[in-house]
């Protein structure tokens, strides 16, 4: 595979140079023929991420979920599921943007923001490109499933790291990388998911859970929020 050098984009160059020597094969995150334009698009999203977080190249490089040099190629979309998320809750008029400090024993969640007098924990998931959904599955229930997976783990770590940094919502946030889910699927069928996730009851899939956030591949962002956290409307 033939990628151009990032050499000419500081922080792709920053970023992304170890790791595209440790996996220089990585077609799905990195296909040949979206560059430049791909550098140009990771260039944006890092300068408006450490814009809206606050942050300085190397403080953020310093995590080390945003170090890419292993060439891990589903740490890289998970992290970078984050800075998306970073950069929306930027333009939706969120402030004091701020990733959570992994603790030493447990993993918290990722974000914390204020809107409207309420501080929101927010925990981040990637639907990765390299994932799968369920064979036989319509397009909604193949990612209902995903969530439903995880879901359980992230609820704890929502409500972990909410009441640990007095936070007054939490918002689930699913990053979804799959093509088909954003190009097929509209806002009654993310609704669906949000019910049946309501719906288990005896799994408690959205039990603590304000709101539920969809940031999809083309950038578009589907919202679901209770009567709580209706107030991050106005």
């Amino acid at each position: 595979m033939n990628i151009p050098d990032p050499a000419k984009y500081p922080l792709c160059a920053y970023f992304l140079s170890g790791y595209l020597k440790a996996n220089p094969n990585d077609a799905d995150n990195f296909p040949p023929d979206d560059f430049p334009e791909g550098f140009l698009r990771y260039e944006a999203l890092f300068q408006d991420a450490l814009f809206h977080l606050q942050m300085t190249k190397e403080s953020l490089r310093a995590r080390q979920e945003f170090n890419f040099d292993s060439g891990n190629a589903n740490n890289l979309e998970s992290a970078v599921g984050v800075l998306r998320a970073a950069i929306h809750l930027g333009q939706a008029k969120f402030i004091d943007i701020t990733l959570i400090k992994l603790r030493q024993t447990s993993r918290g969640a990722d974000l914390t923001a204020n809107k409207n007098g309420r501080k929101v924990c927010f925990e981040v998931k990637t639907i990765t490109k390299q994932s799968k959904g369920r064979a036989g599955h319509f397009f909604a229930d193949q990612l209902y499933e995903k969530i439903r997976e995880g879901i359980a783990k992230a609820r704890k770590q929502l409500i972990a790291s909410s009441l640990e940094l007095n936070c007054e919502l939490t918002i689930y946030t699913c990053v979804v990388n799959w093509f088909e889910k954003t190009v097929y699927l509209n806002q009654d069928d993310y609704q669906y998911i949000v019910d049946k996730l309501e719906e288990h009851g005896e799994e408690k899939s959205l039990e603590g859970i304000d709101g539920v956030w969809f940031i999809l591949k083309n950038g578009a962002l589907k919202a679901f929020l209770n009567e709580r956290a209706k107030v991050l409307d106005t």
